[in-house]
């Protein structure tokens, strides 16, 4: 059984160089393809840039504030409670149009 407390997990960068995360679960944490379960805080103005994950599924639940989600042909904007689902191999940014918190979840594809 794993067991973590959120606000006792140190934040450190995320890999696309903006905003902080918090790693509730890890891959090697699991016999899942989940890759990563993570809260992730983002400040006003921050963003990704476009980026592709060939064999990641990513899942973001928002949990606080809005982020601007851009696809190669669409844009969304997500507000708090909302979720959004991208599909391995699909370009993507996030953008924080407030501060935003962010349960990402990651699993395998391949």
């Amino acid at each position: 059984m794993k067991h973590r407390l959120l606000h006792e997990i140190i934040p450190v960068t995320t890999s696309h160089g903006c905003g902080t995360k918090r790693v509730l679960l890890a891959k090697e944490d699991t016999q899942t393809n989940l890759t990563q379960i993570a809260v992730t805080g983002l400040k006003q103005g921050e963003r990704s840039e476009m980026h592709v994950h060939p064999t990641m599924e990513e899942v973001f639940l928002i949990r606080k504030g809005t982020v601007k989600i851009c696809m190669e042909t669409e844009e969304t904007v997500c507000h708090a409670d909302e979720c959004i689902c991208i599909a391995a191999g699909e370009h993507h940014a996030l953008e924080a149009l407030t501060d935003a918190e962010i349960l990402t979840i990651g699993c395998a594809t391949e």
